[in-house]
C-alpha cells in the first residue's frame, strides 16, 4: 500500500438537517470529515467513548450553524453573558493590549461585544480571511460606527504587519487575534514563530505572534473564551490579564503566556468538546507525543472457533474515497494510505457487515495484513 500524507481541505459544513436523522455512512458527505475529527478524538480525548463521536461531531456542526446565526443579528444576542475575572471593560478601555480569543463557542460575540461598548480594537487576520471579514464589517457595522471605533483589519501575512499592530496600540487600540487562526491556511508549519505545547492529552503546534507582540509593546494580554452553557446560552469570560515583565526573558515570557492562553481553552474544551470549531482541522497541528495503543486481536484465544468472524476496527482505522483515489486512514498519527478499489470495496462491505468475512476467508484472498495491522479484529 502506497503511504501518503494529505491535507484534507475545509468544505462548506452548511448543516440544517438535525444529526439524529443522519446515518454517517461511507457514502455520506460528511464522512471522511468526520473521521479526521474521529481521530483527533482518540488522540487528544482518549477517555471519551468512541460511541460519543458522532454525537459531539454533530453537536460541533450545530454550534456553528448557531455561531452563524448569531454573526448576522443586528446586536448581541440578549441572552449573552459577560464574566470579567479580576478586572472590568474599563481597564481594557484604559490600558489596551493583544485580546487573544479561539473559535470556540460563539466566537465572533467577542468582537461584536467590544464594538457595542465602544472599545476601539483592530482585528488580526490571516490573508485567505481579509475580504469575508471586510464584508462581516460592512454588513454589521455602518460607517459612522467604523470610523468611531477606528476599526480596521491587519493582513497577518503581510510584512509589515507588526508595524501596524505597534502603531495601533500606541494609537490606544486593542489588538484581537485568534490565536488558532493559523487553521487551514495552509501556512507552512515548520515556521520558527511555532511553538509545541501540551494540550489535552496530546500536543499542538501553535503561533506564538500574539505573545511576542505583547512582549514587544509591553502591553497586557486579554485572554478570552467564548462558551455555551446550559440551553446554549453564549458566555464571554475574560480571564486575568498576563503582563509582560521588563526583566524577564522573552522565550521565557512567550512559552509561559500561550501555554497559559491555551490553559483557558483547555478547561472548556474537556467540559464540551464540541464548542472548538477548529476540530474540524486539528490534524494539521497535531503533535503526538503520547501514543494510543490501537486495538489487537488475539487470535491465539479464538483459534478453537470454527467461523473466526471478524469485524472492522473503525476506533483505530477508517477509510475514504477522493476523486477516484481510495485510502485507508489510520487515526493513531493521521496518515492515509493508498488502496485499491477492490480493497476499499472490501472494507466497506466489513465494515457494513454485508457479508461474513472470516479470518480464513482473508487470509486465501491475500488480506493476511488487514488482521497482522489490526485493521480488522477477530468478534
Amino acid at each position: 500500500m502506497e503511504n501518503i500524507i494529505i491535507t484534507i481541505k475545509n468544505h462548506s459544513l452548511g448543516f440544517a438537517v438535525s444529526h439524529k436523522r443522519i446515518s454517517l455512512e461511507p457514502t455520506n458527505p460528511f464522512w471522511y470529515k468526520f473521521q479526521v475529527v474521529s481521530a483527533s478524538f482518540r488522540n487528544f480525548l482518549p477517555s471519551m467513548e468512541y460511541n460519543e463521536h458522532e454525537s459531539n461531531f454533530f453537536k460541533l456542526l450545530t454550534n456553528q450553524q448557531q455561531s452563524y446565526f448569531e454573526q448576522s443579528l443586528p446586536d448581541v444576542p440578549k441572552n449573552l453573558k459577560v464574566r470579567f475575572h479580576g478586572y472590568t471593560l474599563q481597564d481594557i478601555k484604559a490600558r489596551p493590549g493583544v485580546i487573544t480569543t479561539f473559535h470556540s463557542g460563539s466566537f465572533r460575540m467577542v468582537g461584536h461585544y467590544l464594538a457595542k461598548n465602544d472599545i476601539p480594537f483592530v482585528l488580526v487576520v490571516s490573508q485567505d480571511g481579509m475580504q469575508k471579514e471586510t464584508e462581516l464589517v460592512d454588513s454589521k457595522y455602518d460607517n459612522k460606527k467604523i470610523e468611531h471605533l477606528g476599526f480596521n483589519l491587519i493582513n497577518a501575512n503581510d510584512k509589515n504587519s507588526l508595524l501596524r499592530i505597534n502603531r495601533e496600540l500606541r494609537d490606544g487600540k486593542n489588538i484581537l487575534v485568534y490565536v488558532d487562526g493559523n487553521t487551514g491556511t495552509g501556512n507552512d508549519l515548520t515556521g520558527r514563530n511555532l511553538l509545541s505545547i501540551p494540550f489535552l492529552n496530546q500536543h499542538i503546534k501553535v503561533r506564538t505572534g500574539a505573545a511576542f507582540i505583547s512582549y514587544l509593546s509591553k502591553t497586557p494580554i486579554y485572554p478570552v473564551i467564548s462558551t455555551r452553557q446550559w440551553k446554549l446560552v453564549p458566555y464571554l469570560d475574560f480571564f486575568p490579564p498576563i503582563i509582560p515583565d521588563k526583566e524577564s526573558n522573552r522565550q521565557i515570557f512567550i512559552v509561559q503566556a500561550v501555554s497559559r492562553i491555551y490553559k483557558h481553552l483547555e478547561n472548556a474544551v474537556f467540559k464540551k468538546p464540541w464548542q472548538w470549531e477548529t476540530w474540524l482541522h486539528l490534524h494539521e497541528h497535531a503533535d503526538i507525543v503520547n501514543p494510543i495503543p490501537e486495538q489487537l486481536s488475539e487470535p491465539l484465544i479464538s483459534e478453537g472457533k470454527k467461523k473466526r468472524l471478524v469485524k472492522f476496527n473503525k476506533e483505530d482505522y477508517s477509510f475514504f474515497s477522493i476523486k477516484g483515489r481510495y485510502f485507508l486512514f489510520r487515526k493513531s498519527d493521521y496518515q492515509c494510505f493508498g488502496i485499491e478499489r477492490w480493497l476499499y470495496q472490501r472494507l466497506e462491505q466489513i465494515y457494513r457487515r454485508e457479508y461474513p468475512f472470516t479470518v480464513p476467508l482473508l487470509q486465501r484472498n491475500h488480506m493476511s495484513d488487514l488482521i497482522t495491522n489490526g485493521i480488522v479484529l477477530e468478534i
